[in-house]
């Protein structure tokens, strides 16, 4: 019931904030496969991600479907949800729900003769997952208000993306950090259909024991439209650190995407 009503105020808020915005049409972008889009969409995704972890030779499997609605061409809310099934060598497989993503996202067209496109708004992770199964979690709540851009030209579209993550509602004992996130992502279009693509994904602590800690990510990857679709899209990537940490070993995704 908290969920429920937290939800609801945020989609209040939302819809108060963009009350005081009025935008004329906004440039549109694809969608890379880690990094988020500039551009509000009405959508549905379905992705499948796997992660390798080489210590102990746990993977994970992560089935996540997104839904995207476009209030206006300026403004829209998402609503992530993912669940994994971890795996780790000579024990049962654990499965749950991970926290659910709620973000406001909201655009700025001021830059639009120069083929820019502005964005901001926060995301919010919500406790639905296990804290006894380590998925997620029961009780965080996370905040990560960020900011970004994008460059749309004929045969490419840079994307980046900052965030500063803060954790709430901690026990006593937990000490999990703030946290400064980065994406950007070249998608290159040689034609109407195909589209490969370069992305960089990280996140540096900002306080606590994790503070300095930096962990960078490489994912090439390709998107198509199936039958030249206007609706469709599909995706595969894969990615792998770049620096000394690491989250994870490997990684691969596979996504489908429905604009309405």
């Amino acid at each position: 019931m908290r969920q429920i009503s937290f939800l609801a105020l945020i989609i209040i808020l939302a819809t108060t904030i963009q009350a005081q915005h009025h935008h004329d049409d906004e440039l549109h972008f694809s969608h890379p496969l880690i990094t988020e889009s500039p551009s509000p969409d009405t959508k549905v995704r379905f992705d499948y991600f796997y992660r390798r972890f080489r210590a102990d030779g746990t993977s994970e499997h992560s089935p996540r479907v997104e839904f995207e609605y476009a209030f206006k061409p300026s403004f829209s809310i998402e609503v992530n949800l993912p669940y994994t099934f971890r795996k780790v060598e000579g024990e049962p497989t654990v499965s749950h729900a991970e926290s659910m993503d709620v973000a406001i996202k909201l655009t700025s067209s001021a830059f639009k003769e120069n083929h820019i496109l502005l964005v901001y708004g926060v995301e919010f992770g919500l406790p639905t997952g296990s804290d006894t199964k380590e998925i997620g979690s029961g009780h965080l709540v996370e905040m990560a208000p960020y900011f970004g851009a994008g460059l749309k030209k004929e045969k490419l579209e840079v994307v980046g993306f900052s965030s500063v993550g803060f954790v709430m509602n901690k026990r006593t004992n937990e000490q999990e950090a703030a946290r400064l996130g980065y994406q950007l992502s070249f998608l290159f279009k040689p034609n109407p259909t195909i589209q490969p693509l370069i992305e960089i994904d990280g996140e540096t602590g900002l306080s606590g024991l994790e503070r300095g800690n930096t962990v960078v990510n490489l994912s090439p990857g390709i998107k198509f439209r199936p039958l030249h679709s206007e609706h469709w899209q599909i995706g595969a990537g894969v990615g792998f650190p770049i620096t000394n940490r690491h989250e994870f070993s490997s990684r691969a995704v596979v996504s489908a995407f429905y604009h309405f």
